[in-house]
């Protein structure tokens, strides 16, 4: 394998960094545009919202700066100590007094003035932890595929807590992340279509189950007809789309986050993009987050060590299947779910999570000829 030179790996960070940096930016200028009027209404501040994303993102970029200098062996070390963590921080949703609800679901921690969901630092430690698993010498699942039991054993473990919660969807990111690792790494493929048909089954059956997740399917097929009930949200989100036509209403001239949109700030940010800059404006999101897959994928294949290539591979996935489900929500190719868009929607947890990603796979590309590197 030819040896990738200090420049290319030099390049792919930069562009990485400069690419997640606009995604924020416009992130942030989505936030004031959809969160102002919410803002002084609830909490008689218009900078609310954009001011707290303002220091995350400072933040979070800062932490990124940090592991640039950190080697890779320190961050492996991690691996274990997360996973407790983010285990501990999933049941501490069940304690009330420590869990904080909203719509139904007890997916955040409240800790004095903190509220952070603890589902967002689990995806990390579940990629830290199937890189690290996957890349020993005795985990060959491809030889051995009863090597996947520790694998699969915490995923069960983080999957028991997040359906507790319940936090249908992002189950579905750990299943389908943990799967595609499983896959690359060798596991036979009669394995992955067991899993795939009994991970149908038990959808099905967390669909029957609770009478919602039924409801958003049935406004998913056809949002017009309850657009009172299930529909509502993904009417109101083709309708901001409609309203920005190409070139967009303009800034700030947004009607549907008047109310009309719920979670406009968060889960619909992508629909006030639209509505706001048009279809160039949409373009652009699009764009940045397939050119952060490709650079994703050239950072995994410029990988000599099997523990970073599967690192890399599996945070580029996960940035880019929680980016296809959120922007398929907001066009209405998905059922509507909660998940925030990377870099882009508001919340404090997502944020962090996906910066403290990227600082690792910016760090991936940094070329080094030993592992300590």
């Amino acid at each position: 394998m030819e040896t990738p030179s200090v420049s290319e790996g030099r390049f792919y960070r930069n562009a990485l960094l400069f690419t997640v940096f606009l995604l924020t930016a416009l992130g942030l200028l989505a936030i004031y545009t959809s969160s102002s009027i919410p803002a002084e209404i609830k909490f008689h501040d218009t900078l609310f919202f954009v001011r707290k994303q303002f220091v995350l993102a400072a933040f979070g970029f800062g932490m990124i700066m940090v592991l640039q200098t950190m080697p890779l062996r320190w961050i492996e070390m991690l691996t274990l100590p997360l996973v407790i963590v983010s285990a501990i921080a999933l049941l501490f949703t069940l304690i009330p007094g420590l869990q904080y609800k909203a719509n139904g679901a007890a997916r955040w921690v409240r800790l004095a003035w903190f509220t952070f969901q603890p589902c967002e630092l689990g995806k990390v430690a579940l990629i830290l932890f199937l890189a690290r698993n996957l890349s020993r010498p005795s985990a060959r699942i491809d030889k051995r595929p009863m090597a996947i039991l520790p694998n699969l054993g915490v995923l069960s473990g983080f999957v028991l807590l997040l359906m507790l919660q319940p936090d249908f969807g992002s189950t579905v990111v750990y299943v389908s992340i943990t799967m595609l690792m499983l896959f690359v790494a060798g596991l036979p493929v009669r394995y992955i279509v067991t899993a795939f048909c009994l991970g149908a089954l038990g959808v099905v059956a967390a669909i029957l189950h609770a009478p919602y997740r039924l409801a958003r399917i049935t406004s998913f097929l056809d949002p017009w007809e309850s657009i009172r009930t299930g529909g509502f949200q993904i009417v109101q989100s083709y309708l901001g789309f409609h309203n920005g036509g190409l070139l967009g209403a303009g800034l700030g001239e947004s009607r549907q986050k008047l109310f009309f949109l719920p979670e406009a700030h968060t889960d619909f940010i992508l629909s006030v993009i639209g509505e706001e800059t048009g279809l160039l404006g949409v373009f652009l999101v699009l764009t940045c987050f397939a050119y952060i897959a490709w650079l994703g994928l050239r950072i995994t294949t410029m990988q000599n060590e099997t523990y970073r290539k599967f690192l890399a591979m599996g945070i580029s996935s996960l940035i880019s299947i929680q980016a296809i489900v959120n922007m398929g929500v907001a066009m209405g190719l998905l059922p509507t779910k909660g998940m925030p868009l990377p870099f882009v929607s508001y919340g404090s947890s997502s944020l962090l999570s996906f910066l403290l990603m990227v600082g690792i796979l910016a760090r991936l590309a940094k070329v080094s000829p030993s592992r300590a590197g």
